[in-house]
């Protein structure tokens, strides 16, 4: 259907979400038509005739530019979260094209019979406007009720990087980072990150960081848009007090 559909309408560029449906998809359909495939990109742009894209490498350590090889149409999966949702200029307007499809019960090799989904803990953190990601500095489990309550306070969900997982503190559907889930919130509070690579790749893309971290060397301030270096657990009750207190002026 899609191999048709590209045939005759021939566009530039066909994307597909880097997803598990579109992992399958992207290179069966490009090795049909033998058309250039990039998978998982981060970035896209075709000048001049020529299409390139950045992919990361080494678990997000590098980022590499390349230049896919001259053809008439291109392929590409794009990473969830890699752009922002802008309007663009002028205004562009699109036309919905319904074409029924060629498959039937009896010809189809593949049928959808349900979508399982797996255990969660109810909360889709990468649909929270609002995240906390707390890190190894909070120390205890003891501590996690500060956190939730914080968070809580905040109006946020929680989420974590991979040793509060690995610990056990929280279920692995709240992981952010590059063995996560890659999130966009408008807000998102570090506290007791260090910014290890693997956590930034799922997160760097917020858009507005607040770090907490008592050690000023810390990987996250690079990433972040306001820093608090202090101990964590004097900043989040003051500042879980002070939200509660202008909340309540404002009811």
């Amino acid at each position: 259907m899609l191999y048709a559909l590209i045939k005759e309408h021939k566009p530039i560029l066909t994307l597909m979400g880097h997803t598990s449906y579109g992992v399958e998809l992207a290179p069966r359909l490009a090795a049909a038509m033998n058309t250039p495939l990039a998978t998982d990109c981060i970035d896209i742009a075709y000048e001049n005739g020529t299409f390139t894209v950045t992919r990361q490498m080494y678990g997000g350590k590098v980022n590499v530019k390349a230049t896919l090889r001259k053809a008439e149409n291109y392929m590409a999966t794009i990473r969830q979260a890699a752009f922002t949702a802008q309007k663009p200029q002028p205004p562009l307007s699109a036309q919905t094209i319904e074409k029924p499809s060629p498959l039937t019960e009896e010809t189809a090799t593949k049928r959808f019979i349900e979508y399982v989904l797996p255990p969660s803990g109810g909360v889709d953190i990468t649909a929270a406007e609002k995240l906390v990601g707390i890190g190894r500095g909070i120390k205890d489990v003891a501590n996690m009720p500060i956190m939730e309550e914080f968070a809580k306070t905040l109006g946020a969900v929680l989420a974590c990087s991979r040793p509060v997982v690995d610990k056990g503190w929280l279920p692995t559907d709240r992981q952010v980072g590059s063995s996560g889930k890659t999130v966009k919130p408008k807000l998102y509070v570090a506290v007791g990150i260090s910014g290890a690579f693997q956590h930034v790749l799922g997160m760097k893309n917020s858009d507005l960081i607040i770090a907490i971290n008592k050690d000023p060397n810390a990987p996250i301030f690079s990433f972040s848009d306001y820093g608090v270096v202090d101990d964590l657990f004097k900043v989040v009750p003051a500042l879980k007090n002070k939200i509660a207190e202008i909340r309540g002026q404002k009811a």
